[in-house]
């Protein structure tokens, strides 16, 4: 207590000073209108600052949530959609002549549900590229599911850990994918030849096969993909090993230099399914 009288005495005059200022501001301020409209507008924008300078940093700290939020409504968007088209397709290729007796149900359990996740790792360099994202096996992540991109198919889940899990994305020699032209019945192989990250090459269509250049290539028989989920867009006819066949430049629909989210997709009666062919095998 001391030492804080001490330090007073010996700084009353500063103190002194800095009062007789202030109380000088005031009268000016308080008494004359001009310096009071003065003083109340540079307060009014230097408070206007300070406020939008503390929103752009309380929605910077809040973004990677938000954008959390959006990217799990998303998906949710996406399996109410995808499960729409289903009952949508099922109903179209009824015939129109029967009449059902009893309403439907509702709540008919979708096959398909999307789990949301970020990529933490990209590789695109070279040939044996792959995606390492931020979601694993506690999140229901397993090996052979599908990933797409808010455009396109991204990949096929090859490994998953706890919290991570690794893609082998379409740009790697090792994936391979059915696919047909969108307005087309006959479907081939997709792969990709190692040359251009935004390109992979359909093959095996039958050379009547009717196209045009920007028609959209879209997925087919695939025990891990829903079929006509986009893949990209004819660009050209490019060279086949068999005269018979067409073999297709696409245009990749998702952009792997830009690839940021993805969603997983989970099929509910893919072990089913898998179980039914491996018997059929043996």
């Amino acid at each position: 207590m001391r030492n804080l009288f001490n330090f007073i005495i010996r700084n009353s005059h500063w103190m002194l000073a800095v009062l007789l200022i202030a109380f000088s501001f005031y009268l000016i301020f308080a008494h004359n209108s001009y310096q009071r409209s003065v003083y109340l507008t540079s307060a009014n924008s230097v408070m206007g600052w300070v406020y939008n300078v503390s929103n752009n940093a309380i929605s910077f700290i809040h973004l990677k949530k938000n954008n959390q939020l959006l990217l799990e409504q998303n998906a949710l968007l996406e399996s109410q959609l995808y499960h729409l088209k289903s009952q949508i397709s099922k109903h179209a290729n009824a015939d129109s002549t029967v009449h059902h007796a009893f309403v439907t149900d509702s709540v008919i359990q979708p096959q398909f549900y999307f789990i949301p996740a970020e990529v933490v790792n990209l590789s695109y360099s070279g040939s044996n590229n792959f995606i390492t994202i931020n979601k694993g096996l506690k999140d229901g992540v397993k090996p052979d599911m599908g990933v797409i991109s808010q455009t396109g198919v991204v990949g096929v889940v090859s490994t998953a850990t706890d919290n991570f899990s690794l893609v082998i994305p379409i740009i790697n020699p090792m994936f391979r994918l059915s696919a047909k032209l969108n307005n087309s019945e006959n479907y081939g192989s997709l792969s990709w030849n190692g040359n251009n990250t935004k390109e992979a090459q359909l093959s095996e269509l039958p050379k009547h096969e009717v196209y045009n250049e920007g028609d959209t290539v879209v997925t087919s028989f695939s025990r891990i993909f829903p079929k006509q989920l986009i893949i990209g867009y004819v660009r050209s006819v490019g060279e086949s090993k068999d005269d018979n066949f067409n073999t297709f430049t696409v245009e990749l629909a998702t952009n792997f230099h830009s690839l940021q989210n993805v969603l997983i997709i989970s099929d509910m009666y893919y072990e089913e399914q898998k179980e039914l062919e491996k018997a059929a095998e043996r």
